[in-house]
């Protein structure tokens, strides 16, 4: 259910999907990067869509894992995990490290 703070604060429609600070906060720097992001949700219908799986942009894959306590980039053979702690503590230094790892060859 989207609250009315959700629906005030969201300029796009898959910011409604966002139920963590998390999510809110890694969608806003992968916006920096790019405009052309795909949000995978755990349905193919959008009215049973509860939750955000996973971000695509360019050939990256994103995704929160709350269980795990972090975020987690693939790219090809490559991935790489950051802690949550560090995206609530450091959001600049979690950005800094997602460029680099877009630079990855």
């Amino acid at each position: 259910m989207t609250t009315l703070s959700q629906l005030k604060e969201a300029t796009e429609l898959p910011e409604l999907f966002m139920k963590s600070k998390e999510e809110t906060t890694v969608w806003r720097m992968l916006r920096r990067v790019s405009d052309r992001i795909k949000v995978e949700l755990d349905s193919n219908e959008l009215d049973r869509a509860n939750t955000i799986e996973a971000f695509h942009f360019k050939n990256i894959t994103v995704e929160v894992l709350k269980e795990e306590n972090t975020l987690y980039f693939k790219k090809d053979k490559h991935h790489k995990g950051i802690a949550l702690s560090e995206l609530k503590e450091t959001p600049s230094k979690v950005f800094r490290s997602m460029v680099d790892f877009m630079e990855l060859g």
